[in-house]
């Protein structure tokens, strides 16, 4: 059977993103570089997670000698339109589920994953027997029910995307005092990969045309590659020696409150007086600037807190409004006391510069530099 030069290229570029998705798995399962690869659950969270969402587009292969075929074609764009969302919640839920030790993150991949695999698995079994079966109202009601699990995975892919946003802001402006704690970069950096994913992958599939299928396959390609790359480079602030002797905090001293189930109401608090404040402002720089807790690289609004004996609450608003926040703040004095170390040491390399100023590593004290302009 001669096929169509455009269906020619819809078969070409399908094989070439299903042979870019099996080379990431091959790579990502086998990519583990010393010293990492001692502790690759910490350092790659979801490396298992990313070898399975690769391995799942195998189930498009029969569709690359099957692009003449409506039902291969139909196929296709159902896994289009269920894979992007689907893949792009169960990366983010198993890397940062992991990363920031929930209890439910687990149960949620398997939600996710059961009804993709049966829905796929029957779309390859139709697609492979011979005659059209997708059409009338089979096709309606097929894509009917693939539509209602898009639409449910697309849900999930905004949980994903929100809970990312909400630890960013907490765990950057918040809690934490350091850029390290939390890999703020990487997660700033790979949100935009899922969102073009989503509307590349959406976008050709609702226009059916196999012009910009073939062009949407390609784009997905270049998207998985980067992808790739980023996820071969471990995220981690933690050295493996320091990780080995037990010298690093490996998980949040509080997880952000990201957990699907009603929260709590916030805590009651008075309104402050101008007099407390004062006093507030005054008993937090003693601490800081007096007693230089900001050399502790995983100080923490919690542990502040506690240093001072004042409520969290009133500790966040004083910060926010006399010091330009707790992270602002810390890492500004971290940054004073470097310069002055500097001027003090002129031949101490930067590395040394960031340890002793509080930060954990020479990344890290870029990183606060580069969020304050300095």
């Amino acid at each position: 059977m001669w096929y169509s030069f455009q269906e020619q290229l819809l078969s070409i570029m399908l094989t070439v993103y299903v042979s870019v998705c099996v080379m990431g798995a091959v790579i990502r399962w086998g990519h583990k570089c010393s010293p990492y690869a001692k502790h690759i659950d910490y350092y790659y969270p979801a490396w298992r997670t990313t070898v399975f969402c690769f391995l799942t587009n195998l189930l498009l292969c029969p569709v690359i000698f099957l692009t003449g075929e409506p039902d291969a074609v139909y196929q296709l764009r159902m896994m289009l339109i269920l894979s992007s969302p689907f893949l792009c919640a169960t990366l983010i839920f198993s890397y940062f589920g992991r990363l920031l030790h929930l209890a439910w993150w687990r149960k949620l991949i398997y939600a996710l994953a059961v009804p993709y695999l049966l829905i796929s698995i029957a779309a390859l079994v139709i697609t492979l027997l011979p005659g059209t079966q997708l059409q009338g109202k089979f096709l309606f009601w097929f894509f009917i029910v693939g539509g209602v699990l898009a639409l449910f995975y697309l849900v999930c892919f905004v949980l994903a995307l929100r809970m990312i946003i909400r630890v960013l802001r907490r765990f950057s402006e918040e809690n934490y005092s350091n850029p390290d704690d939390f890999p703020i970069q990487y997660a700033e950096s790979v949100l935009w990969i899922p969102v073009l994913h989503l509307i590349m992958s959406w976008s050709t599939t609702f226009n059916g045309d196999k012009w910009a299928l073939s062009f949407g396959l390609f784009i997905l390609s270049i998207l998985s590659v980067v992808f790739l790359l980023g996820v071969l480079s471990p995220h981690r602030a933690v050295e493996v020696d320091q990780l080995e002797a037990g010298e690093a905090v490996t998980e949040p001293e509080e997880l952000p409150d990201i957990e699907p189930k009603v929260a709590p109401e916030p805590e009651a608090v008075e309104a402050l007086s101008p007099e407390k404040k004062e006093e507030i402002f005054t008993m937090i720089r003693q601490e800081v600037e007096g007693k230089k807790a900001y050399l502790d690289n995983h100080l923490t609004l919690a542990s502040l807190s506690r240093r001072c004996g004042i409520n969290r609450t009133y500790i966040s608003q004083v910060l926010s409004e006399r010091l330009g926040g707790f992270f602002s703040y810390i890492n500004q004095c971290r940054l004073a006391h470097a310069e002055a170390f500097k001027v003090a040491h002129p031949k101490a390399d930067v590395d040394e510069i960031s340890l002793v100023s509080g930060f954990n590593s020479r990344q890290s004290y870029y990183n606060a530099r580069k969020r304050l302009n300095k």
